[in-house]
């Protein structure tokens, strides 16, 4: 699964190419590279929780060293280690606590990941939004980044409002209600759309 690019990247891009003068602009200068599956959904949002509130950088580096400590990035193992332990990699209390939190949940729901493939965008968001520590932003990043989803479109990411705002708008913060409406011409592959726009203001491409 890990860094595999979605089936439909190819025909979003035409999509959005055809269907949008500026998004098309964008695309051609950003022409490399796509969305790229995070792989396994647990280690994945262990990966999220880790880096919530910190820098890119300081979150590799507390990740580097709890994947080289753990061994195995599984539930049963987090919960073997004890709260101690994990706290030894750089974790706060609470990112301790949401992952144990996490762990235990998916202990006691093997199938809820298989269910979760299942469901729609909105019924994964509600789920993983009643788990300590996972949020509406995280959640549709894993979305975006594990089930490789193709029409997520995250309001509430200040990056992508600014993107809108800079190639569409010509303001700095657009509100969510004028991101959404120019997000209109991108269904149903607002996915791409968000990570093209990322792009275009920061060329590195984003991975969540």
């Amino acid at each position: 699964m890990k860094n595999k690019k979605p089936i439909w990247w190819n025909k979003a891009k035409s999509f959005l190419k055809n269907n949008d003068p500026v998004m098309k602009a964008i695309i051609i200068n950003y022409n490399d590279g796509s969305i790229e599956s995070r792989g396994e959904p647990f280690n994945a949002l262990c990966r999220t929780i880790v880096g919530q509130q910190i820098s890119v950088k300081a979150a590799a580096s507390i990740w580097d060293k709890f994947e080289n400590g753990i061994k195995e990035v599984a539930p049963k193992n987090i919960i073997k280690y004890g709260n101690t332990k994990l706290q030894k990699f750089g974790l706060s209390n609470r990112k301790v606590e949401y992952m144990v939190g996490l762990s235990n949940f998916l202990i006691n729901n093997p199938s809820a990941i298989n269910s979760w493939k299942k469901m729609n965008d909105d019924s994964v968001i509600k789920e993983l939004c009643k788990l300590k520590g996972i949020g509406p932003w995280s959640a549709e990043m894993f979305l975006m980044f594990v089930f490789l989803r193709p029409d997520i479109l995250p309001l509430g990411d200040l990056g992508l409002r600014r993107a809108v705002g800079k190639n569409y708008l010509n303001k700095f913060d657009p509100s969510y209600e004028e991101v959404e409406e120019v997000a209109e011409q991108w269904k149903p592959y607002r996915s791409a759309a968000t990570w093209y726009l990322w792009r275009s203001i920061d060329p590195i491409a984003v991975e969540y």
